[in-house]
């Protein structure tokens, strides 16, 4: 990307956006793109508490959803003696001290019935709060995939999501990265998101023919690991918008 500006493609002609668990199961398929996945299974009573006693923190999210509405991060804080459950929601946090507890208020949360529960990934902060990175890739004229712009976008203070329309805050990923790497560590992980980016994008157009752009949304981990989040396939226009600020303001390289 010219580090200057990131123009802005055509709102390209796709299918609808497809469920978060179709985008998982067809990824798991690919080794070298099911290394980056947190592990996911549709949400039910069984598979929370399994995904609990595999992992320290979940998110519980919509299969079909936009901007972290009616996202969830469940952590378990107790032990199988004395169970204790924290839920994150917007800016709110509730305990609980039996899984029936809370799976009770996870179902009276749901925007919609429809959900999964995903891995959670103890991410990179900025000030204290997560950050995350999305990469806008486009299919271009010749065929291949091409990330079009980076975006660093961190949390709200107190929040979990980092979406931009729910408060999240754009900054460049080379700030975000600084603390954590050389800046040929920087380099070096832009590269291998724009590989891993393209890689996933050509995965999924074996099964969803005619997409053009996605929205690739990177959380990296405490090693500088990068984990897919989800793909948007009707990436927001808010994004490119925001690219287009963030680089005009650097200035050229």
């Amino acid at each position: 990307m010219n580090k200057r500006t990131a123009d802005v493609p055509a709102q390209p002609r796709v299918p609808a956006k497809g469920p978060k668990w179709d985008h998982y199961v067809e990824l798991k398929k690919d080794h070298d793109i099911s290394v980056h996945l947190p592990y996911t299974m549709k949400l039910n009573k069984a598979s929370l508490h399994s995904m609990l006693s595999l992992f320290p923190s979940v998110y519980v999210k919509p299969n079909r959803g936009a901007f972290g509405v009616g996202v969830m991060q469940v952590d378990s804080k107790g032990s199988n003696n004395q169970p204790l459950f924290r839920v994150h929601k917007g800016t709110r946090q509730e305990t609980f001290n039996s899984e029936k507890q809370l799976y009770s208020y996870v179902l009276a949360n749901q925007v919609n019935k429809n959900y999964i529960v995903q891995q959670g990934i103890n991410l990179l902060q900025w000030n204290r709060r997560p950050f995350d990175i999305r990469m806008m890739i486009k299919k271009q004229s010749e065929g291949t995939w091409k990330n079009e712009g980076f975006l660093g976008r961190v949390a709200q203070p107190d929040k979990i999501v980092t979406n931009i329309r729910s408060g999240g805050t754009p900054m460049p990923i080379e700030d975000l990265l600084a603390p954590y790497t050389s800046p040929f560590g920087i380099q070096y992980t832009k590269e291998a998101l724009n590989r891993l980016g393209a890689h996933i994008c050509k995965r999924l157009e074996k099964k969803y023919e005619g997409i053009q752009l996605l929205g690739i949304d990177i959380g990296m981990d405490q090693q500088v690991k990068p984990w897919i989040i989800e793909v948007n396939m009707r990436p927001e226009k808010i994004c490119w918008d925001c690219i287009r600020k963030l680089y005009n303001r650097l200035g050229p390289a």
